[in-house]
């Protein structure tokens, strides 16, 4: 998605990780009403590595 090469190393879980990880707004859409704007995985990560290229030091500048 970003062209660029991510580095990572996979390793065993750490004291105090989570066993499973699940990503869902399900929730917060019935809760609170709210609404993702992007839905798709691959949108997500576009949209977030377009943000990082304009702000690469995050909010800070």
């Amino acid at each position: 998605m970003t062209g660029q090469k991510v580095p990572y190393r996979v390793g065993s879980r750490r004291t105090g990780d989570p066993a499973v990880l699940v990503a869902s707004a399900e929730k917060a859409i019935e809760e609170l009403g709210w609404r993702p704007r992007y839905t798709e995985l691959e949108d997500i990560i576009a949209t977030a590595w377009q943000w990082h290229r304009r702000k690469p030091r995050g909010f800070k500048g």
